[in-house]
């Protein structure tokens, strides 16, 4: 379990930086941080189950300027580590794992935003050197501030991942192990169920005649995978 949680919060705070520090490639996207950290760590399924939820309910809600959205890479990351590590030891259904897993880790997203506006302020205060050493010209100083942003920023997220994980993996292996076996297809349902909140959510305010088309056609998808799964 040591490990894996410190390989997935090496993995979660390398994709924080791409939020706005470096790159902004898109890459901390839930739907690409839970299938990498799943395939890092056993199962690629569980980590895009449980990505694809998160991308889906805060979709509309990305950082832009001085906004701080809820942070859903940080959360995100957490749920997929929690729920493959717990899967790889357990025959739970996938669905419904991805799904606890979400229920339990969501939260995290209020704290991750906590976390970023912590480091703002720090990075803020970096800036002012850096500016000073930009005037100068001094390329060795520069590179230096440019590096201490990027290893405060991987830091910050990895020292707040790594116990999270293991403490998460505690509580959701024995709350899978304990989940009554009849009430497994609820948790299935109920994970069909997030994609279309996600959908509501952002035919609010443009509710026109291709969106909803859309967002029909996704529930009536979602619901076909339900039975078929």
């Amino acid at each position: 379990m040591l490990k894996e949680a410190f390989w997935a919060g090496a993995i979660g705070g390398l994709f924080w930086l791409d939020r706005y520090q470096i790159g902004q490639l898109m890459l901390s996207r839930p739907v690409v941080v839970g299938p990498v950290i799943g395939w890092a760590l056993g199962s690629v399924a569980i980590g895009l189950a449980v990505g694809t939820l998160f991308e889906v309910l805060w979709l509309r809600r990305p950082p832009i300027g001085g906004f701080i959205a809820p942070e859903v890479t940080f959360s995100a990351s957490i749920a997929a580590a929690t729920a493959t590590i717990v899967g790889n030891e357990t025959n739970f259904d996938i669905i419904a794992l991805a799904l606890l897993s979400f229920m339990l880790f969501m939260p995290l997203s209020f704290l991750g935003s906590r976390l970023d506006l912590v480091l703002r302020i720090g990075l803020g205060k970096l800036a002012i050197p850096a500016e000073l050493a930009i005037l100068d010209r001094s390329r060795p100083k520069i590179l230096f501030y440019f590096i201490a942003s990027l290893g405060l920023g991987f830091t910050v997220c990895f020292i707040a991942q790594v116990p999270i994980i293991i403490l998460g993996s505690l509580v959701l292996g024995p709350l899978v192990s304990a989940w009554p076996e009849n009430m497994v297809p609820a948790l299935k349902l109920a994970y069909f169920s997030i994609p279309a909140i996600g959908g509501l959510d952002m035919l609010a305010g443009n509710f026109e005649r291709a969106p909803l088309a859309l967002f029909l056609l996704g529930v009536t998808f979602s619901l076909g995978c339900y039975f078929l799964l």
